[in-house]
């Protein structure tokens, strides 16, 4: 009858900590008598419960045998709640109640008896300082205790009749901040009345799903591991669930010590509660980002700082030298996220998260300085023999190099992406200088054909403007031979293998003139070059019409081929051809004649000398532009003229 009694008690005892736990003993975030620094900031009104059970032998009065009893303790309800949860700082309070369970009644009487009390209210503070340390401190104040009378075991939760108020400094290291897969540390010091704690955990939580093991030293001296005046437990315990919904915690309590004439017995410990959903915020949803960094030139990943400047929750992460990555819990929408690294440009990049998912982006961030590589071959403009040669790079930092003389190659790397003007020279040679781009982490290849200086022709011209005849800064680019103007005359100098040459003169503001051309052998090269701009007017000199008409007289075609060489010597220009007349006769009728005549014009530069008409408009201005203010023979010979106006490129 003792045996089927006891073993219904202890169910009784048991079987209601499945309905209700989470919190640690009394309400508050915690395992079991270990309390966690953290705030729960989603849950709503936690209800929970928790119950101790232990089958202990206790000392009898006198003349009495030993006894042997099931004792329980439970505590429920256990509510708990967190009016504030932010990134700074979180409050919870918390409040419960409970009584203790006893089988038998007493050492002469079977059957169980329960006794009711310990309504306790209290209070947690947390600040989550930083990523990984959480600290805090929680109080409460027990309003009431139960009478312990007749009592075997006087009481195995942790309390002092002599004084209600309890506190504890709290600690923990969240390690799964940074690391998933590892643990959390928390420490807790305070006291219960009169009596010292002494508390540590460690925690090991995954998805609905956790492991601890919690040590607690409840003492009336100073001495941490004292067992002759105080209680040590060892608690390794599972949890199942998660705080936000239904969770259920078990334990077994390794037990040792005795403190005022009571020796703690080993004890079972379950729990179980929920998250009602009074009170509850709306609950963040999250997805996860996940990424690489690499340097865009070579593809190679880069230490990196991942930045979320939207979203202030969100802590910086650094990559190590993988350039890998990984944001948990980043809120469902767009997610702006920015990346940093040294030597490099930031980038940043709105990314959409979606709920339980995974966002992938792979970030490639460009250096702020950029590579490539130049290499070339040097060779004999008679013979196309390889030959040795002195490269150097007027102007930069880069030193010169050598070119092989058996296969005439040179190579330069980690060459800053730019511009570089590249002079090759050899004895008993023409010096050769080229113009070329060097692109992010490609190659730019410089060939040189340099000239034996008793066969090689000397080249001379001007480089000037079209309207002014002034000298202009300008290169004269020979197939790859650049060669520079003197600023002040307009003049080039080179010297040149005989052969066929495709010419570029380039000069600031104006239109890029190309042309080809042929360097005879044993004769000197001369050629100058006009160079026009966009918005300049040029009179075509020598085009005549008969008296009165459109029509254009035959030694005007010197003047009309000058005119076409200027527009297949810069290609991309389109023109006005514009008619001017004096100003004898009625307006109308100079205007008509001075349109008729651009319209001659550009007939005959498509008719007969091949140029393309979709780059060439005509339009008469009659006398209403003169030249010459004179009303003079010469004055009007002037006004009466056709020019040749520069629109723009195409």
């Amino acid at each position: 009858m003792r045996t089927r009694v006891s073993v219904l008690a202890l169910l009784m005892a048991v079987l209601p900590a499945f309905v209700f736990a989470y919190p640690g003993f009394g309400g508050g975030k915690g395992l079991f008598r270990v309390q966690n620094a953290m705030v729960e900031e989603e849950a709503g009104l936690t209800i929970s419960l928790h119950a101790l059970a232990r089958n202990a032998d206790f000392l009898p009065p006198q003349d009495s045998p030993n006894a042997s009893a099931w004792v329980a303790d439970a505590i429920a309800p256990e509510l708990s709640y967190a009016p504030i949860a932010t990134k700074y700082v979180g409050l919870e309070l918390f409040a419960s109640s409970g009584g203790a369970i006893q089988m038998p009644k007493s050492y002469a009487e079977d059957g169980f008896t329960w006794k009711f009390g310990d309504l306790k209210a209290g209070g947690k503070l947390s600040v989550p300082v930083i990523p990984v340390l959480k600290i805090g401190g929680t109080a409460s104040y027990t309003f009431m205790y139960r009478d312990t009378a007749g009592f075997l075991d006087p009481g195995a939760l942790p309390y002092d009749p002599a004084s209600k108020l309890a506190w504890s400094g709290l600690l923990t290291l969240q390690f799964q901040d940074v690391l998933p897969s590892a643990p959390n540390l928390i420490v807790n010091y305070g006291k219960i009345g009169g009596k010292t704690q002494y508390a540590a955990a460690v925690e090991l939580q995954g998805k609905g799903f956790g492991l601890f093991v919690e040590g607690v030293s409840l003492q009336n001296g100073t001495d941490i591991l004292g067992t002759t005046d105080g209680h040590l437990h060892l608690t390794p315990g599972v949890v199942l669930g998660n705080a936000n919904g239904g969770f259920l915690k078990a334990g077994y309590t390794f037990s040792s010590g005795t403190m005022d004439s009571v020796k703690q017995p080993n004890e079972v410990i379950v729990g179980l509660g929920f998250a009602t959903p009074f009170g509850r915020r709306t609950p963040a949803v999250y997805g996860t980002i996940v990424g690489t960094v690499t340097n865009a030139s070579t593809g190679r990943p880069v230490a990196a700082t991942i930045a979320f400047p939207d979203d202030p929750k969100m802590a910086s992460i650094t990559t190590d030298a993988d350039g890998v990555f990984e944001a948990r819990k980043a809120p469902v929408g767009a997610v702006t996220v920015e990346v940093s690294a040294e030597g490099y440009n930031r980038q940043a990049v709105p990314l959409a998260v979606e709920e339980d998912k995974v966002t992938n982006y792979a970030f490639k961030l460009r250096p702020l300085k950029t590579y490539g590589t130049i290499a070339g071959t040097v060779i004999d403009a008679v013979s196309s023999a390889p030959m040795g040669a002195r490269i150097e790079f007027p102007g930069t930092a880069l030193a010169p190099v050598n070119a092989d003389p058996v296969t005439g190659a040179f190579q330069v790397d980690q060459v800053e992406t730019g511009v570089y003007t590249i002079t090759a020279t050899a004895d008993r040679h023409v010096a050769a200088t080229i113009t070329l781009a060097v692109e992010d982490n490609k190659l730019a290849t410089a060939s040189f054909k340099l000239s034996p200086a008793e066969v090689a022709v000397a080249a001379t011209g001007r480089v000037s403007d079209k309207k002014t005849d002034a000298g202009l800064s300008a290169t004269v680019t020979f197939d790859n031979a650049l060669f520079n103007t003197d600023p002040a005359t307009g003049v080039y100098k080179a010297q040149l293998m005989p052969g066929s040459y495709t010419v570029v003169v380039e000069s600031k503001d104006y239109v890029k003139q190309t042309t080809a051309l042929i360097v005879e052998k044993d004769k000197p090269f001369v050629r100058d070059f006009a160079m026009l701009k966009v918005g300049m007017s040029v009179t075509l000199k020598g085009i005549y019409f008969d008296f009165n008409l459109a029509t254009i007289k035959p030694e005007s075609k010197p003047a009309l081929e000058a005119a076409a060489n200027m527009l297949n010597e810069n290609p991309t220009i389109n023109v006005e051809i514009q008619g001017h007349t004096d100003s004898k006769g009625s307006d109308s009728y100079n205007l008509s004649l001075s349109d008729r005549r651009a319209a001659s014009v550009v007939s005959y530069l498509v008719q007969n000398l091949g140029i393309d008409v979709s780059r060439l408009t005509s339009r008469g201005y009659g006398e209403s532009m003169p030249i010459a203010t004179n009303d003079t023979d010469a004055g009007r010979a002037l006004n009466r003229r056709v020019e040749f106006k520069i629109l723009g490129e195409k």
